[in-house]
């Protein structure tokens, strides 16, 4: 049999250079076939730039009249989707299969048949974490995030969660841009801000270097430690924090996906990736073992090339993953995973997570979502984490 060939649009990252080879193999031990080996399925890689709408149709196209790839699947920004639903509705037998982190909330003007998402959904945990920081502090807060942030639905689906608990306020401090020095964090004036005004908690809401940065400088300053601080979820993965775990620090944070959940398939995939890279599993990872047990669901007709009954099973089915009920097609709405609010402690020994609530979710139909939507229309067009 000739293999199904799965063209992978891959921006470049330079926070998770990786990231490819993590959700292939992922993909491989979902699929239940060996990574590295042949298989019924190939995954081609084709770099996208940045991620921004020019290279990544370039790329698609390349992917469609070059490589000849039965599926165009990749990392993508929300914001490529109109040009690249054009291309896949234009072909008889084209799908596509996209990931993307849940930066932007799903408020899509048509839902093509013919297209489908494995969706971490982050701006459900930036709901949650929101919903929970009102219900338990009860008083003002204050958001922190470099400008690179402030232009996805992250900081406004925090607002929507306090909202919705019954607040009306949350302070917000956008970090200076500096064009000679992009990275640097001028946050000293914000700072004082906070120890003058001091609110009920803060929330920082960083990627990358930039969030250890930021926890660091938050750890240097004495006065930090009688406000709370809540963080956004990709700050507390573990690969992120146990640079900064000597720090001693105390955080609050909302997880869509933990590491070390009880959960049978969790288990089970996590102790596979561990046997077979002998490091523990990121998100990526998880994304690819998740879409692996999909299409491990979807094989017969994927050998026959009948596209119109995998298509209309991508419509309809939900698979049990390792954080549960897991769907792709987006005109049905995401399911949500259930979202553990977590009180994080470290020291030079580990990282300790304690569930202290369990999250709210955020109803993506309602008009909350268009407002959130409605009032952000910022310029990015990349990948979440993808700089």
């Amino acid at each position: 049999m000739t293999p199904i060939k799965i063209g992978f649009l891959t921006p470049y990252s330079s926070i998770y250079p990786n990231f490819f080879p993590h959700l292939a193999t992922g993909f491989y031990l979902g699929l239940g076939q060996k990574p590295g080996r042949r298989s019924d399925i190939e995954l081609i890689p084709e770099f996208a730039g940045s991620g921004g709408i020019s290279s990544v149709i370039e790329a698609a196209k390349k992917l469609l009249n070059f490589s000849n790839v039965d599926i165009v699947s990749g990392m993508i920004s929300y914001r490529s989707l109109p040009d690249l639903v054009q291309l896949i509705d234009n072909r008889k037998d084209a799908l596509g299969f996209f990931f993307d982190m849940g930066e932007m909330l799903p408020s899509f003007d048509y839902h093509s048949p013919n297209v489908f998402f494995n969706s971490h959904q982050l701006y459900q945990s930036q709901y949650a974490l929101g919903y929970w920081a009102q219900k338990e502090y009860r008083q003002p807060g204050l958001i922190i995030t470099p400008i690179y942030n402030s232009g996805y639905h992250l900081h406004t689906s925090f607002q929507a969660g306090i909202s919705a608990a019954g607040g009306n306020t949350v302070l917000q401090s956008v970090i200076p841009y500096h064009t000679n020095n992009p990275h640097h964090l001028d946050i000293e004036s914000i700072f004082d801000k906070i120890r003058k005004e001091a609110p009920a908690y803060v929330h920082a809401l960083f990627v990358g270097p930039q969030g250890n940065e930021f926890l660091n400088l938050w750890k240097s300053k004495s006065w930090t430690k009688d406000i709370p601080l809540l963080v956004a979820e990709n700050m507390i993965y573990p690969d992120m924090l146990d640079d900064v775990k000597h720090l001693e620090l105390n955080l609050y944070g909302a997880m869509l996906w933990n590491p070390d959940s009880e959960h049978k398939i969790n288990k089970q995939f996590v102790k596979k990736f561990k046997q077979n890279t002998g490091q523990p599993p990121n998100l990526y990872a998880l994304q690819g073992y998740e879409t692996g047990l999909l299409f491990k669901e979807l094989l017969r007709p994927l050998k026959k090339r009948q596209w119109d009954v995998v298509k209309e099973k991508l419509q309809k089915i939900s698979i049990e993953s390792p954080r549960g009920l897991k769907n792709f097609y987006s005109k049905e709405g995401f399911i949500t995973p259930d979202i553990d609010i977590v009180k994080i402690k470290t020291n030079t020994s580990g990282i300790y997570n304690t569930i202290v609530d369990i999250g709210k979710k955020m109803n993506e139909n309602n008009p909350i979502t268009n407002h959130i939507v409605g009032e952000l229309d910022s310029g990015w067009v990349n990948p979440y984490l993808c700089i």
